[in-house]
């Protein structure tokens, strides 16, 4: 999750793709790999050292949102390096974008900012910098090593990566305030890891007789996987403790024709766990639909029929809950079922190039990508209310990026 020059080069996070993609058996909140030493690794119900819970933890399409404007980040420099990095800051009820601070530094690894309470967070390299939503002031913080939170409650930064040296998710909590680092235990085998606006991260991880091979031997990891059990569980990290919610095998439910059922997590509101569903038989898509739960997996429900045919493809967070799933079978064809309502909104206008929602802000506005260029070489982006853009309008404000050098 941590930027490199070279990722920088490129627009970061949601926003260089905001694209349709049907998700990966392996997908959700999936980790990227790396290779970490000493990394902490437990058993479900082994408890890490930790002060007590930060409140609510929000996911990483809405930690920069910080109830009046959104955070990114934007590297200076020329073929010898980074000289300066801009803490950018977007007016979601304006459309206008500045400033917020300048950082002169060089930085290798640059983290996407944190906006809690405030203050935002950002770390370049080793230095965790704190600084004023008011007025731009900042303040350093050394840090032992670098890490690159992409989850935040009101106290901590939350990072997480994929070593494969150990086969699971190396997970890290930083202090916000001290810059203290502590390493927290991870049921073994960790997949899939999601903040869903409360105290407690959804964690997905696959249960085995006996531990995978790595997933760097092919072969032998494909078919150790077959027999796998795929479990959802709830994850403390103040504590550490895991409290499984349910469980299914790997490749899905085995149906009486042959055909397997399978689920996908989609995220959480008031409550109720979401879930998309497909029913597949080899490369044969058979059936498909979306259905809830509680907190403890019991009173499964099943969520009215699409009004056109296609299943869930994109869901959207806002204030670290889902509240839009996006679907449908592609361009003319695609639709947003609205969880706070219960409502589906069908969405002809909307293609994988225009009117693609990105992001949905506390102020109710959506932000939205067009293919369009703008002559200076930088992708479009807009910002429409909730409910104009539910109804099918188009009118449309575009954002207004602060210098001919600004990214989104």
């Amino acid at each position: 999750m941590k930027r490199t020059l070279f990722a920088l080069l490129s627009l970061a996070f949601c926003l260089t793709a905001c694209t349709p993609a049907t998700p990966e058996p392996e997908s959700g909140s999936e980790v990227s790999q790396t290779t970490v030493e000493n990394a902490a690794t437990a058993e479900e119900s082994a408890p890490s050292a930790g002060p007590v819970a930060g409140g609510a933890i929000w996911g990483e399409n809405c930690q920069a949102d910080s109830g009046r404007a959104w955070y990114t980040v934007n590297p200076l420099g020329d073929e010898n390096g980074i000289r300066q990095v801009q803490l950018l800051r977007l007016d979601y009820n304006t459309g206008k974008q500045d400033c917020l601070c300048t950082i002169d530094a060089s930085p290798q690894q640059i983290g996407e900012p944190l906006a809690r309470n405030g203050m935002v967070y950002l770390v370049l390299d080793k230095t965790l910098y704190r600084i004023s939503e008011e007025d731009g002031r900042m303040e350093t913080v050394a840090l032992d090593e670098p890490v690159f939170p992409v989850l935040a409650d009101d106290v901590y930064g939350y990072a997480y990566s994929f070593d494969v040296g150990i086969n699971n998710v190396r997970m890290m909590r930083l202090d916000l305030q001290s810059g203290e680092i502590t390493p927290l235990s991870m049921p073994a085998q960790s997949k899939g890891i999601w903040a869903v606006g409360g105290p407690r991260l959804l964690v997905r991880h696959l249960v085995t007789d006996a531990p995978l091979p790595s997933v760097e031997e092919g072969e032998q990891y494909a078919a150790a996987i077959q027999n796998a059990d795929c479990s959802y569980s709830w994850y403390d990290p103040a504590t550490g403790a895991a409290e499984k919610l349910l469980e299914e095998p790997y490749y899905g439910v085995e149906q009486e024709d042959g055909s397997r059922h399978r689920r996908g997590f989609l995220g959480m509101a008031d409550g109720r766990l979401y879930f998309s569903w497909v029913v597949s038989k080899g490369e044969e898509l058979l059936d498909y639909g979306m259905e809830s739960c509680d907190v403890s997996g019991q009173d499964w429900q099943a969520l009215p029929e699409a009004p056109v045919k296609g299943e869930a493809i994109w869901s959207l967070e806002q204030q670290g809950k889902i509240r839009w799933v996006l679907g449908g079978r592609g361009e003319g064809a695609y639709w947003i079922y609205d969880v706070s309502t219960g409502q589906y909104h069908a969405m002809p206008h909307v293609t994988a190039t225009d009117y693609w929602p990105c992001l949905l802000f506390q102020n109710g506005k959506v932000l939205l990508k067009f293919d369009g260029k703008n002559g200076q070489g930088r992708l479009v982006y807009g910002l429409m209310d909730e409910d104009a853009y539910l109804a099918g309008e188009t009118d449309w404000t575009p954002v207004e990026y602060c210098d001919d050098k600004a990214t989104l």
